[in-house]
């Protein structure tokens, strides 16, 4: 709340882009001083499509009315009222039938009007000649296509005596407005409100600072965002329907009925997470991987690949519409089509892949595995495989394929190198362009060409010798391994749900812990210094590691083999069963005959079981 001492009109023209002016105002205004009015029997207030409904509930509402009071009534319950800064509104510049849209300040605009509404109804206010001169059809609302209107068209016909529940928000706080202002009756010293005093504060003490843009929509968003400290956060969902919607009705001469279409889309998921009963996509997440395809379809630099979703969007409309041509972008957008149709297909095929997104168990791990991967953004790819061939259907077998063999491209590097590299995202880039431009087969054979074969893995970066020695040096590692190495012992073949789910949450989304099974930090401490020696990396590898239900991993401790075998034949875990049965006693003997054995299941399936049989080969 601040006291208002003079008025300031300022006017700003940045390079013939757009204008601003920058007026104080009251609800009536007063000439005299050079204030202007909101309410001046002129200027019709319009709600535009793309903002959001009137929303304010039982809190706005009473600190809104709470400030005000406070005003009036002055700090101290008797001192004369305070001028009151109710903070600034942003309006378009007006039209030839002087409408002017709301880019910012509905909310308050609204809940003046239905606050006015119950003053002019009201039996304490019914000789006020400002109140019963008013009328009330300078605000309207075009948001939700005509529904927001008809509940304020309801509220301002209503004689405001309606009993029980509705869902319409202007009439509920108008109900509410009404208990406050009855709460706000006497103040503190039990002195009645003068009703006079207030009509004529709420019309010439309470301002606003009005910012009037001249504009094209894109720049009045930006405005807006810049100024915006409170009230409607527009978040990168909100932006890009709203300047979707300027794209079509500029670029493609759509007219409104173009908002209500991207609305649906969001509608569209919107109801598919509620179906679910869970959040399992949102606008972010679609446009995300419609990003990588208009990148590979119109063949757009591949630095965009790594921008941020809402930064991607920004720059693209900015140059299409001609606002600010961006680097990246203003040599390359000539062809750019964005589509609704497109967006929606995305919206179908995320959803489908949501419901049916493996077959085997082995499908299911591959995901999972490209999640636990250093690469696991690319996971889109699997979304817009199905969308350049989602009409394939009788080829769905080799999307299966297609996801497995990218997994196990990015199992090798996220081994192989201690952070995701170059050379891989590269890859990628151009494998999604191959995407929208070659054949399913063409594309698998790519990745298959990069997977290659155990030799064109060797040198800096070596796989075999990555999981063939002490993984535990990284937690990824460590835990792409042992997973994979659990998940081969499954039937991971299996189309069985069932068996598919116990196995993916088991390996997967259950707490799983990374078991040694001669303990690093054995239970005799005066043997650890000679366990350690003896053993060198072994301890720390394959041989020595295996996945284990944390229940079990913290009931055994640092123990010895004998005395945890009992629990590991308990294990819901094959391999920890199928150590427990090979293996009678452990020791380092049998810790390298094991990893002999883990490592080759590992190298037959990234690979082929002709590499497996040559590394078995070589290691005797």
């Amino acid at each position: 709340m601040n006291s208002i001492k003079e008025n300031k009109k300022q006017k700003t023209d940045i390079k013939n882009t757009f204008s601003i002016d920058a007026n104080t105002y009251t609800l009536k205004g007063d000439p005299s001083r050079n204030i202007g009015a909101i309410i001046d029997n002129k200027t019709k207030y319009i709600i535009p499509i793309y903002q959001r409904p009137y929303s304010w509930e039982d809190e706005q509402v009473r600190k809104f009315l709470s400030d005000i009071f406070s005003s009036y009534w002055g700090n101290d319950g008797h001192a004369e009222e305070e001028p009151m800064f109710i903070g600034t509104m942003q309006l378009s510049e007006k039209n030839g039938d002087n409408e002017q849209d709301i880019i910012d300040g509905q909310q308050r605009l609204t809940t003046f009007l239905i606050l006015l509404k119950v003053l002019s109804l009201s039996e304490s206010y019914p000789s006020n000649g400002e109140l019963q001169s008013l009328t009330f059809d300078w605000l309207s609302t075009r948001v939700d296509n005509g529904e927001q209107q008809q509940y304020l068209k309801e509220a301002i016909d209503d004689d405001l005596t309606f009993n029980g529940k509705t869902i319409n928000r202007y009439l509920k706080n108008a109900s509410l407005i009404k208990d406050i202002i009855s709460e706000q009756s006497k103040d503190e010293n039990d002195r009645p409100l003068d009703t006079e005093r207030f009509v004529k504060y709420l019309f010439s003490n309470i301002y606003f600072v009005v910012i009037e843009t001249r504009a094209g929509l894109s720049k009045t968003l930006q405005i807006f965002d810049a100024i915006n400290t409170t009230g409607l956060d527009l978040n990168g969902g909100d932006v890009f329907k709203i300047r979707m919607y300027e794209y079509l009705r500029d670029k493609k001469n759509m007219d409104e009925s173009a908002f209500d279409e991207i609305s649906c889309l969001y509608q569209k998921i919107d109801k598919n997470n509620k179906d679910r009963n869970e959040k399992v996509s949102d606008i972010l997440d679609i446009l995300g991987i419609y990003k990588y395809i208009l990148i590979a379809k119109y063949n757009l630099p591949n630095a965009l690949y790594d921008y941020r979703t809402e930064t991607f969007y920004e720059q693209l409309f900015d140059t299409i519409i001609n606002i600010n041509p961006w680097d990246h972008f203003k040599n390359n957008v000539t062809d750019v089509e964005l589509s609704l149709e497109e967006i929606d297909k995305i919206i179908d095929i995320r959803y489908e892949w949501e419901d049916n997104w493996y077959r085997t168990a082995e499908d299911a791990c591959a995901y999972h595995l490209i999640m636990w991967s250093r690469y696991k953004r690319y996971w889109k790819l699997f979304i817009v495989f199905l969308f350049r061939f989602k009409e394939q259907e009788h080829d769905r077998n080799k999307f299966f394929l297609f996801t497995r063999q990218l997994s196990k491209l990015y199992v090798i590097y996220s081994i192989r190198f201690h952070r995701a590299v170059n050379e891989l995202h590269t890859f990628t880039y151009s494998l999604t362009k191959e995407l929208m431009t070659k054949s399913m087969d063409e594309v698998i054979e790519t990745v298959n060409k990069k997977i290659g074969n155990l030799n064109d893995h060797k040198g800096w970066g070596d796989f075999e010798e990555a999981i063939t020695g002490d993984i535990t040096y990284n937690h990824k590692v460590k835990n792409i391994i042992c997973r994979l190495s659990a998940m081969l012992k499954e039937d991971h073949q299996t189309t069985d749900k069932e068996e598919i789910d116990r196995i993916r949450k088991k390996l997967f989304e259950a707490s799983v812990d990374i078991e040694h099974i001669q303990a690093y930090h054995d239970i005799k401490e005066e043997q650890r210094e000679r366990i350690w020696k003896e053993w060198g990396n072994d301890i720390n590898s394959i041989g020595n590691l295996i996945v284990l239900e944390e229940r079990i991993n913290r009931s055994i401790g640092n123990g010895d083999y004998v005395n945890k075998l009992e629990q590991y034949h308990k294990s819901d875990y094959k391999i920890v069963k199928k150590v427990a049965q090979e293996y009678p006693q452990w020791d380092l003997k049998y810790c390298k005959k094991r990893k002999e054995k883990e490592v080759n299941d590992i190298l037959g399936y990234i690979f082929s079981r002709t590499n497996a049989l040559i590394h078995k080969t070589s290691l005797k």
